[in-house]
């Protein structure tokens, strides 16, 4: 691993990677991230019950690496939330960089990333922009954060999750752990349960974005994103964050809004017409539209 060449007591970094039958892969994440210029790591591993070989190879890396690997390996199949909560119990760093272990670090972005959470204890979720490529060609579809990227880079309270979902890829996040949920990811959310966490850290800071292209988000078959929305998830979220914090009815109205907006439009999508009328008059009903929405509940009407 690359030294910073900087005499300060850096903080330490807990890199939480989840990962389930994702060995080729697996193996250019950790090496992308041992090439990082940060002095102060420690490298979580979760895996979800392998039965591709990872658990040899990470046991090869551990040995390779005294001291900084942190393996939590399980037998069998939990799901990703699960996961994600064997990998957060066992961090120890002030701040949590998480990692898909399908994903990959660029240079100098862990870094980059806690300069500006050292500057700004105001912060509590920090996360860049992300390069989109396709794993079997190699070739770059686009960028997260910009250009034909899929979502805007929103920054401020924690308003703007209410309002606009997880604009963030997940493995530009890093959080501040002390703003982060003592209770960990929600397990009645099976896998959409990072916007609850997100959600639930920026409760106690704000969210900034840094402009900048710090790593890269794979396109394959097995992404978890390549799944239809599930609006069960999204609503209960929303519904669990109504029951928790002491919130404006009017900010939770809109964000339940967006959720049937999306419904709406993906039902649309398939050609469920009926569903899609339903769901977008809901929308417009919880008092949040544009022209952009009455534009789909005129095409939804239209046989």
């Amino acid at each position: 691993m690359t030294e910073m060449c900087e005499d300060k007591n850096w903080p330490k970094v807990s890199v939480a990677i989840i990962t389930y039958n994702q060995k080729d892969f697996l193996r250019e994440c950790i090496e992308s991230i041992l090439m990082q210029d940060y002095p102060n790591l420690e490298i979580v591993v979760a895996d979800d019950g392998y039965t591709d070989g990872t658990h040899e190879m990470l046991f090869t890396y551990e040995k390779q690496y005294p001291g900084l690997f942190k393996l939590v390996l399980s037998d069998k199949n939990q799901g990703i939330t699960v996961n994600s909560n064997r990998a957060y119990f066992a961090c120890t760093g002030e701040y949590i960089a998480w990692m898909g272990g399908d994903d990959l670090m660029l240079p100098g972005k862990i870094h980059k990333q806690v300069e500006l959470m050292e500057a700004h204890p105001e912060i509590a979720i920090c996360y860049h922009d992300l390069e989109v490529f396709d794993s079997a060609s190699g070739r770059v579809l686009g960028y997260f954060n910009h250009g034909k990227g899929r979502h805007y880079p929103y920054h401020g309270t924690v308003e703007k999750l209410i309002l606009y979902g997880t604009f963030m890829g997940a493995c530009s996040v890093m959080t501040r752990r002390t703003c982060c949920p003592k209770a960990g990811f929600d397990e009645r959310i099976p896998v959409a349960s990072d916007w609850l966490f997100w959600i639930e850290t920026a409760m106690s800071g704000l969210i900034a974005y840094l402009p900048e292209i710090l790593g890269r988000y794979r396109r394959h078959a097995g992404n978890i994103t390549n799944r239809p929305f599930d609006g069960k998830e999204a609503l209960l979220t929303l519904d669990i964050v109504g029951e928790r914090y002491c919130l404006p009815e009017s900010l939770m109205r809109r964000g339940k809004a967006r959720v049937y907006y999306s419904l709406g439009t993906s039902s649309l999508q398939r050609g469920e017409k009926r569903e899609a009328r339903r769901y977008l008059v809901k929308s417009i009903r919880h008092g949040w539209y544009s022209y952009k929405w009455v534009w789909w509940i005129i095409r939804a009407t239209i046989a």
